[in-house]
């Protein structure tokens, strides 16, 4: 019933619009994965696209993971100190970098570069093919890509902010590293690490990869909106997908 009347407030011509990015989101990834796709996989577009998504990224994700891990770090050491808990600050700040600060943060922020970049791509390569050769000699590419690079930038990413957590815990009461290193180790479980991958690698990066491909595809070119578009898709998206699969891995039974 509510659903109903919230559609009757919505004028049907922009519920047209909002809906049309996704099914021509849908209708890529699945046509990108058709048997001719396959046989016409550019490994040159796969290298050139990895390139730019991976090397030219690691600042971007160093700089994200810095950052954030002396952020958690402070708040987290300054907090426990109330209690006399300040040692236990590695468990906390390894498991929240994991579950959800690392993928609604580093994560979301490199996959918004790959929405945008590729929102503007797609406007410039998508009007001159149909969409199934769009989809077979760009989408599957740049997809494949967008999955392979996010494996050593995710595991990079992760790296370098639980040693900033490390180095700067002492600082702030942490007894030592080495003690913060046994707390983390002693409350990381083998599903915060599932969740994290799971997130960083198949979740996050399909999200911001189809979010710029949908962009690009639907948004008028005349108002060069499409970037964004697709960064603003790829955030909105993308709580709600990690939030889902928060709950899903933690609280459904």
């Amino acid at each position: 019933m509510a659903i109903s009347k919230l559609a009757g407030l919505i004028p049907p011509i922009e519920l047209f619009f909002w809906v049309a990015p996704l099914g021509r989101a849908i209708r890529l990834f699945f046509e990108a994965f058709q048997p001719t796709s396959l046989r016409q996989f550019s490994y040159r577009k796969f290298k050139v696209a990895c390139l730019w998504m991976g090397p030219e990224s690691f600042h971007l994700v160093a700089l994200a993971a810095v950052t954030v891990a002396i952020a958690l770090t402070i708040q987290c050491c300054i907090e426990l100190q109330k209690y006399q808990a300040q040692d236990l600050s590695g468990a906390v700040i390894s498991i929240g970098l994991l579950r959800e600060i690392g993928p609604l943060t580093v994560s979301l922020a490199w996959c918004a570069r790959v929405a945008a970049r590729i929102a503007a791509e797609t406007q410039a390569y998508y009007d001159a093919h149909k969409i199934e050769e769009f989809a077979q000699t760009f989408v599957l590419p740049n997809y494949v890509a967008t999955v392979a690079m996010s494996i050593p930038l995710g595991t990079y990413g992760l790296v370098i902010g639980f040693i900033t957590g490390a180095l700067v815990a002492p600082m702030l009461g942490v007894s030592s590293t080495s003690i913060f290193f046994h707390s983390a180790r002693d409350g990381i479980q083998m599903k915060d690490i599932i969740v994290y991958f799971i997130k960083l690698i198949l979740v996050n990066p399909t999200i911001g990869f189809f979010a710029g491909c949908a962009a690009g595809a639907t948004t008028n070119h005349s108002n060069n909106a499409a970037p964004s578009n697709a960064v603003t898709a790829t955030f909105i998206v993308g709580f709600f997908a990690n939030l889902i699969i928060t709950y899903a891995a933690y609280l459904a039974r």
